[in-house]
């Protein structure tokens, strides 16, 4: 079953939501305390399924901050330093005028790990909602342009916001002429130029997860396929449809039953639910963000803005254009090619004559790619250690009943599923094994376009088995290379 974070909450009594200061014990306990010595909070002002947020000021500054404080069941995932690190690089080289920008983080405060914001003065797109219901598709175009700015920048980008609901869409200048729009909540978004295989898609076991808010998840995400710029075009799809209608396309109590519509339910026609003031061309607009597969949305926001201007008669990305702002190249990530030297996430220890990598690309989609990768790694009886964005970790000619000796300081290894007893680093390796010690295949996953994918092949050899001939080790691996690439590159 897909895990989610919160729903929409029912409709608060007042028009407009402000978030309110917490009496409780989380509030309490972090109120008055500085994060990475500057940041004091002064007040809670709510929480996520992964942060506590504070108001927080600086001396000497005038202009607050917001500080989100990690939860420790986060904090305490497996990989979550990583996961921390390579979010704040991807936005702090992100920045867009509709976006709350990322100021400062770390992982290893006293306090506990943290993101400090940009604080942005104004109310949620849900208290807008809940204030005025069903609004106008002139008055909804208000806000759709400056989230469709910010989303096509962040698409040229490679990132996904994947969690898009009205409670993460700030409204600046509420009801006056400078009225506009910022998306939040970008700073835990994930990475299309990394493709995510998970590990069920890999091994056949184990559930499928997605992120996002139920009411506004993108099929793909509930079925665990690939997810890219065009899932975040479905929540808007769905934002909108709430925005001219005053309600949701679905509206079931159970979670199963409202994700299940994502997938399998058509959204009501406008006119069935007694909503005919809507144009029929801004309904089309809205119908096909909302369809239940990628390549039957808009490719991009910008496009699903321009139709949405054409259906009212008003140009309406370029009348919400952020002034002096350029858009990026699509696929220009900024990070260096993984065939060059140096490239970030090679293993430190990459002279290590023992250790070996090559690199070739692949013209297949995500999902193809899965499919093949599994494929491979049945073929070879490997065993699939991890995945994470951007890689998978696969382990052949594992000796029989082996399991991961603990870490040091305690706990249990990377191995701790299987059955079996620990084995002792030894000198060398034992003789029944000796010219067939077990070998360590990381593949570096990266998109290069929207349908290439290049992957970077790096072999290790397993710590407690330390290899006994390099000329046996080098043909080894590269037999399992050549026999990888042909199994992905195969046609089907």
């Amino acid at each position: 079953m897909a895990m989610f974070g919160t729903s929409r909450p029912a409709p608060r009594p007042s028009g407009v939501v402000e978030m309110a200061a917490s009496r409780g014990r989380i509030g309490d306990r972090f109120l008055g305390k500085t994060f990475l010595g500057k940041y004091q909070t002064v007040k809670f002002l709510g929480e996520g399924s992964n942060a506590h947020v504070f108001l927080a000021v600086t001396p000497g500054q005038t202009q607050p901050v917001v500080v989100k404080r990690i939860k420790d069941e986060a904090t305490s995932a497996p990989r979550f330093r990583q996961f921390f690190d390579a979010e704040v690089r991807s936005m702090a080289r992100f920045s867009h005028p509709y976006v709350m920008r990322l100021l400062d983080a770390s992982v290893d405060d006293p306090n506990g790990a943290c993101l400090v914001l940009e604080y942005v003065s104004g109310v949620t797109l849900e208290g807008v909602m809940q204030a005025e219901r069903a609004m106008t598709p002139e008055r909804v175009a208000r806000f759709l342009g400056p989230l469709g700015h910010a989303l096509y920048a962040a698409q040229l980008a490679n990132i996904v916001h994947r969690d898009l609901k009205p409670a993460n869409l700030m409204v600046t200048g509420y009801r006056s002429n400078s009225e506009s729009l910022k998306v939040m909540d970008f700073g835990f978004a994930g990475f299309t130029h990394k493709p995510h295989i998970q590990l069920t898609e890999l091994t056949g076991q184990g559930s499928l997860f997605a992120c996002g808010t139920p009411a506004y998840v993108s099929p793909e995400m509930v079925r665990g396929d690939s997810t890219d710029a065009r899932a975040d075009i479905y929540s808007v799809g769905v934002i909108l449809y709430e925005m001219l209608t005053g309600r949701l396309p679905f509206e079931y109590t159970s979670q199963e039953k409202l994700v299940g519509a994502h997938v399998h339910t058509p959204p009501p026609k406008f006119s069935r639910i007694g909503c005919d003031t809507v144009p029929p061309a801004v309904e089309t607009v809205v119908q096909i963000a909302l369809s239940k597969y990628p390549s039957e949305r808009h490719a991009t926001m910008k496009d699903l803005v321009e139709q949405y201007g054409k259906a009212i008669g008003h140009d309406v990305w370029a009348a919400t254009a952020p002034p002096g702002y350029t858009y990026a190249s699509p696929y220009d990530t900024g990070e260096v090619p993984l065939s060059a030297p140096g490239m970030p996430g090679l293993p430190d220890q990459a002279s290590d004559r023992y250790v070996l990598s090559d690199v070739f690309e692949a013209t297949l989609p995500e999902k193809l790619a899965a499919l093949k990768l599994r494929g491979f790694i049945e073929d070879v009886n490997g065993q699939v250690v991890e995945s994470e964005p951007g890689l998978v970790k696969v382990r052949v000619e594992m000796p029989a009943r082996y399991k991961e000796p603990p870490a040091r300081g305690g706990g249990s290894g990377v191995f701790a599923f299987l059955s079996g007893v620990i084995r002792t680093p030894a000198a060398g390796p034992s003789p029944s094994i000796r010219g067939k010690e077990p070998i360590e295949m990381e593949l570096h996953l990266k998109k290069m376009d929207a349908s290439k994918v290049s992957v970077l092949v790096t072999f290790h050899p397993i710590r407690e088995f330390p290899p006994n001939d390099p000329e046996v080790w080098a043909e080894r691996c590269e037999a399992y290379y050549t026999h990888l690439r042909r199994f992905v590159m195969a046609v089907s």
